[in-house]
């Protein structure tokens, strides 16, 4: 296990030690953008692939594989922002599979993972010599606990300590002190559940006011994927809606290659410094789909 400031320095450290500028890496045709700037600054590629009921398919791999040469699979298999999709276990048996076979890193970003009240094995555990399985704590546990663990296959470790230590030096001594107390003194886990009872609390609130609308994630997700209605840009949606005082992401933010698969925002639920500010968003942006305001996207 090695740790890192946080899951994006993680990412950063992942695409500098174990890949190289121009290799390939397929991803979901939305992920997390974080994810998308990091490769960027880095010169990796990132190759859409395609899906078969809303995660990656067997097919669509294997002709990345063949046809681009991907390198690995970056996935977030619980809650994949921003779709909220949850990997089912035969497509993870699936992926271990397929990396085992061509040889790929696999990047399992498990971020969201602790947010499930029943736990889903991961890829790691079916394919653990080409996984790397990243966890931090800023969303689960708290925003200003920037600290993330690696754990990497043996044949990386290596590699992946230089790009941390070139990046970081260290990373802070006392902020792993806290969380190693958290977590032996199990206070992490009430923390966890705390979460969990806010976020159900706001998922219900975020029902009452946008239900009629087609919202995709579950009660333990701390956002939604809103697929727009058909008359709706959600660039231009997002530009109004900010100009109303409400932060929402389009599906622009978040997508890979050229074709966008569909129009949709994704909404932060769990942002918001209180339950009432999280009223006065949902409220405005209810007024902006079904008021007259709305022509003015067009």
């Amino acid at each position: 296990m090695l740790f890192s400031n946080g899951g994006q320095n993680a990412l950063a450290a992942i695409f500098s030690g174990v890949f190289k500028a121009w290799d390939k890496i397929g991803v979901d045709p939305f992920t997390y953008p974080g994810m998308k700037t990091a490769a960027k600054m880095l010169g990796i590629q990132l190759i859409p692939i395609s899906q078969e009921n809303g995660e990656m398919s067997k097919e669509g791999i294997l002709y990345a594989c063949k046809q681009e040469n991907i390198k690995g699979l970056y996935i977030i298999p619980d809650y994949q922002n921003p779709t909220t999709h949850i990997m089912s276990e035969e497509c993870r048996k699936m992926i271990a599979e397929v990396a085992k076979e061509k040889n790929l890193i696999v990047i399992e970003d498990s971020i969201y993972s602790f947010l499930l009240e029943k736990h889903i094995k991961s890829v790691a555990s079916y394919a653990p010599d080409n996984t790397i399985y990243l966890y931090s704590l800023s969303k689960t546990v708290a925003p200003g606990l920037r600290l993330g663990y690696i754990v990497s296959p043996l044949k990386y470790k290596k590699d992946l300590f230089n790009a941390l230590y070139n990046m970081n030096i260290t990373v802070s001594p006392f902020m792993l002190e806290i969380a190693s107390r958290m977590i032996v003194s199990k206070s992490i886990y009430k923390l966890m559940e705390r979460h969990r009872k806010l976020t159900k609390e706001r998922n219900k609130i975020v029902d009452k006011y946008l239900g009629e609308f087609n919202l995709i994630g579950d009660e333990n997700c701390i956002f939604k994927w809103f697929i727009l209605p058909d008359n709706i840009n959600d660039l231009e949606f997002e530009n109004l809606a900010y100009k109303k005082g409400v932060r929402v992401y389009a599906a622009d933010k978040f997508i890979v290659g050229k074709e966008k698969p569909v129009n949709a925002i994704r909404l932060a639920i769990t942002s918001t410094s209180s339950i009432e500010e999280l009223e006065k968003g949902l409220i405005i942006l209810k007024e902006l789909l079904l008021s007259g305001q709305i022509e003015e996207i067009y």
